[in-house]
């Protein structure tokens, strides 16, 4: 019978490569659990109580069927179980990093993953991520697409916030200024070019007066203003 667990949660790196398990050892009789990471309050408690559930089963149990447990979590990127004699269960989580949300209830990695964050993380990721989402593009290929129009924003003194695309594949972005241009559904980065000479050149000083920019043209872009601006 499982005894009662002591969690000892350590707030540190786990330096390891890529995904591990360590052997198949008995941990029916942990009575201690050191874990690792940099997680957030919500995200320990996740791992926890993976962790609880699988030595709550009858019989004994591995360090790979704990590891394999908490891997399942789809923020986890790389994780390490060892059993330390006589009776602590080490785990080392690193967790996957978060680049942009995913709608208004996912989140997407660096890769394009996408993966729900634990529901009672109170304020959540960085509030500075950007929005993205893809009625007709999976997270990666949308993830490839802000990473496209994001590097040339920067230089030009620009901070997508937003990144939508709509149910006929079209794109819009939105700046942190207020600014959003539309690029339609192909040579987005062409467009997105030609946006960012004429914003340079004539919108740069006052983007508060400008409503929309669309740049679906094969030359040129159209403004419309903003009557308040």
């Amino acid at each position: 019978m499982v005894r009662s667990l002591v969690w000892l949660a350590v707030v540190a790196a786990a330096g390891f490569g890529g995904l591990r398990f360590a052997e198949a050892v008995a941990t029916v009789d942990v009575g201690l659990v050191r874990l690792e990471g940099q997680l957030t309050v919500p995200e320990t408690r996740q791992v926890q109580e993976v962790v609880d559930t699988v030595l709550a089963r009858p019989g004994a149990h591995g360090a790979r069927e704990v590891a394999a447990a908490i891997e399942s979590i789809g923020w986890v990127r790389q994780v390490l179980v060892r059993l330390r004699w006589p009776d602590t269960l080490h785990v080392a989580v690193v967790r996957d990093t978060l680049a942009a949300g995913w709608g208004d209830d996912a989140y997407l990695t660096t890769g394009g993953d996408v993966v729900p964050v634990p529901s009672d993380s109170g304020v959540g990721p960085d509030s500075d991520l950007p929005i993205l989402s893809g009625s007709l593009s999976d997270g990666a290929e949308t993830m490839r697409i802000y990473n496209l129009l994001n590097a040339p924003a920067r230089v030009a003194g620009l901070r997508i916030v937003r990144l939508d695309e709509d149910g006929v594949g079209n794109w819009t972005v939105a700046f942190a200024d207020g600014l959003e241009v539309v690029l339609g559904s192909v040579a987005l980065r062409e467009r997105f070019d030609r946006f960012l000479v004429v914003y340079r050149s004539e919108l740069a000083d006052s983007p508060e007066r400008v409503a929309r920019v669309d740049a679906r043209y094969h030359t040129g872009v159209a403004v419309r203003w903003d009557s308040e601006g």
